[in-house]
């Protein structure tokens, strides 16, 4: 009688284990991460200095609600999502401040562009902040990229720095698709767009060197 119900334990605890292994899909994908970053690339050709300055970009803060590696998405006026599975390669702040950094060296503006973690005593320091990175899908006609930073040039004076350049730059750029990709590339296309303003609005300012 024992070795009995010890058989149809064994039988059922079979057909349970069965039932579960259909019921669930061990084989079932996941979708892979991706990784992507920004990239401004200049279309005009690197020129000569015309401020005899040397320029330290800070580290560029971002807003708290887009400071996180993974997507930003709007799908309504109080609704945002993260996307665990497409994420910048490294922190936003930190990669725009070194696409800024090279856009910057690039255009002739000053004589050295020198990052945070330098140790040479700059002329001026350019902090950042990133307030919108976010993929509006709010409409789904009429997907944007949306990207705004602000730009503070600050003199290096011992006694007071002092504020000689500020401005906040937006840019809504359509999209044609709502992948990933497309928005990766719309930021990046916006950066160009802001970097170009920011510059332009740089000449235009007539700063003196040290």
């Amino acid at each position: 009688m024992k070795k009995k119900t010890l058989l149809i334990f064994f039988i059922g605890h079979l057909a349970l284990l069965s039932l579960l292994t259909g019921c669930f899909n061990f084989n079932k994908s996941f979708p892979e991460k991706r990784l992507f970053v920004l990239s401004a690339s200049r279309s005009e050709k690197l020129s000569l200095s015309k401020l005899n300055a040397v320029l330290k970009i800070q580290r560029f803060h971002v807003s708290p609600q887009f400071e996180g590696k993974g997507f930003v998405y709007r799908r309504g006026d109080l609704t945002y999502e993260s996307d665990f599975y497409n994420e910048f390669l490294i922190s936003p702040g930190l990669m725009i401040a070194e696409e800024v950094n090279k856009w910057l060296e690039q255009s002739g503006l000053f004589q050295h562009v020198i990052s945070s973690s330098s140790l040479i005593e700059p002329t001026f320091y350019l902090e950042g902040v990133v307030s919108a990175l976010y993929g509006d899908y709010s409409n789904n006609h009429s997907p944007e990229a949306v990207l705004e930073v602000q730009f503070l040039l600050v003199r290096n004076v011992s006694a007071r720095p002092v504020v000689v350049f500020a401005k906040t730059y937006r840019i809504e750029a359509p999209l044609k698709e709502k992948f990933p990709p497309a928005l990766a590339e719309g930021w990046s296309r916006s950066l160009e767009h802001i970097l170009s303003q920011f510059e332009a609005d740089l000449k235009a300012c007539e700063l003196k060197g040290g």
